[in-house]
């Protein structure tokens, strides 16, 4: 790839990641964020005015006008924006307490290498490896990495640093700079939305709880299936995390494998060159 096409590449691969970044943003802190600053407003004025809820709300509606609108706005969406990250980030929080007190969690991304090999293979993998050497060397020690090793250091949210992490980094910045189809964005923005739901998912049936006008068997119920929904997006997160980490690693070698056979499509400046062996390196070219 010459100089120019490379930069050009770059900014368009740059601008795409500020997009995805931006819409992560949108969905998983400030549109929940809003859900959980509008919960807490009704819970407030609940407990100001229980008899006259109603009211309440429409004289604290109508007391803003002029100016104070835009202040109001903006108060408003700053405070979501805040509410919605530290929501996000403590649910990420226990999260990641969740999975370093799971042996399976660690046993199963410590096994990433042999299940690559299951799947393709063990001479495609090889060859993969023999491009992507460091990969290697990070999936090879990811085995011998104990739990205190990965603990040591956090990068933020509920990623541990290890050579797993650094192995599923390195595999996903690659994707995404050279074939960003491949990359995992998707399975990492459905994490960070359903990570973000739970806050708001806990005050609006808080709010129910406390507006409706709820037997105490129909409030017991909407806390249970609150409390059983919650449990179900909280192991489903624990399932596309690892799956997050599996497709980076799967995809890598599936982008290797088809650049190969590319270079031995009819009319490939690369037809020809030699086996499999002597074209490593340019399968990654």
């Amino acid at each position: 790839m010459d100089p120019l096409t490379a930069v050009g590449a770059g900014r368009m691969a740059s601008g795409k990641r500020f997009a995805f970044y931006i819409s992560v943003q949108l969905t998983s802190v400030l549109v929940p964020g809003l859900v959980a600053v509008t919960c807490l407003t009704a819970l407030v004025l609940h407990a100001e005015h229980p008899q006259h809820f109603g009211s309440a709300v429409s004289r604290a509606t109508a007391s803003v006008r002029g100016p104070a609108v835009i202040l109001m706005d903006v108060s408003w969406l700053a405070s979501a924006y805040v509410l919605g990250y530290v929501g996000r980030e403590t649910t990420f929080r226990l999260l990641g307490i969740a999975e370093r007190l799971s042996t399976r969690h660690r046993a199963t991304l410590n096994a990433l290498h042999q299940e690559l090999e299951v799947a393709y293979g063990q001479e495609a993998v090889q060859r993969c490896l023999h491009t992507h050497p460091l990969l290697g060397h990070l999936l090879r020690a990811a085995r011998r990495d104990s739990p205190r090793s990965e603990a040591l250091r956090q990068p933020g949210g509920a990623l541990r640093i290890g050579h797993a992490y650094e192995a599923f980094t390195y595999a996903k910045s690659w994707l995404r700079q050279h074939n960003p189809a491949l990359a995992p964005d998707s399975i990492e923005a459905e994490i960070n939305i359903l990570v973000s739901t739970l806050l708001p998912m806990g005050l609006g049936a808080w709010v129910l709880v406390s507006l409706a006008s709820l037997s105490a068997t129909a409030g017991v119920g909407v806390v249970l299936a609150t409390t059983v929904v919650a449990g179900v997006i909280f192991a489903q997160v624990l399932r596309l995390r690892r799956n997050e980490c599996w497709e980076a690693l799967r995809n890598l070698v599936e982008d290797h494998e088809m650049r190969l056979a590319a270079a031995r499509l009819p009319g490939s400046a690369l037809t020809g060159a030699g086996s499999d062996d002597d074209s490593h390196g340019e399968g990654a070219a």
